[in-house]
């Protein structure tokens, strides 16, 4: 049974930076911080309730009092793709700060942008991010990548996985997660990969 439908409904909206967050609470993060994120400060906010104009207006504002914090362009870049979603716009922008989020190790943004540049159609992208993520310890990324492979979304790339590293993956998984439905994932993913045989290393 393909499982990618499940993993979908669960990862979307999912998804530890290296360095210790700044431990202030800013406008930034009151307006558009995730409520997924390892690493958000304060209460998150739905994507569905963030006001894309103020939060943008808070984040540029943060970004341009710490450029070098990782999480504050995480959630600018949250803000201008949701923006970009709502209005028709370009999310040019919205990328390139989550570039540098992604590229500063902040594991959120890594798993996000992995999924973004998918979006828009740089395939191949997905796994390594998706990998950084699930290595730095994202529950969501560990579920992705097995699910991303075993669904073939980067069938075409040159790309090298093993079967023990995705066990891995559903092994340290399951110690993360609750509920019937993540287990019953974990499980669902677990019976594919081994009838799939991927290779060993």
């Amino acid at each position: 049974m393909k499982t990618a439908w499940l993993a979908g409904i669960l990862l979307l909206g999912c998804c530890p930076w290296s360095a210790a967050p700044a431990q202030t609470i800013t406008s930034c993060d009151w307006e558009v911080a995730h409520p997924s994120d390892p690493n958000h400060l304060g209460p998150g906010v739905a994507s569905g309730n963030v006001d894309t104009p103020r939060a943008i207006a808070a984040c540029r504002e943060a970004v341009a009092s710490e450029p070098e914090n990782p999480r504050f362009h995480y959630q600018l870049a949250r803000a201008l793709v949701y923006h970009a979603d709502r209005h028709g716009g370009s999310d040019t922008e919205g990328m390139e700060h989550l570039a540098i989020a992604a590229e500063k190790n902040y594991t959120q943004a890594m798993f996000v942008y992995g999924l973004m540049l998918g979006r828009h159609g740089e395939t191949c992208a997905i796994e390594p991010w998706t990998r950084k993520a699930a290595d730095q310890g994202l529950k969501a990324a560990r579920i992705a990548y097995v699910n991303q492979y075993l669904s073939g979304t980067w069938a075409e790339c040159d790309i090298t996985t093993s079967a023990a590293v995705m066990n891995d993956y559903l092994d340290q998984a399951s110690a993360q997660v609750s509920g019937y439905y993540e287990n019953m994932l974990v499980d669902a993913l677990r019976r594919e990969l081994a009838a799939a045989r991927p290779p060993k290393e």
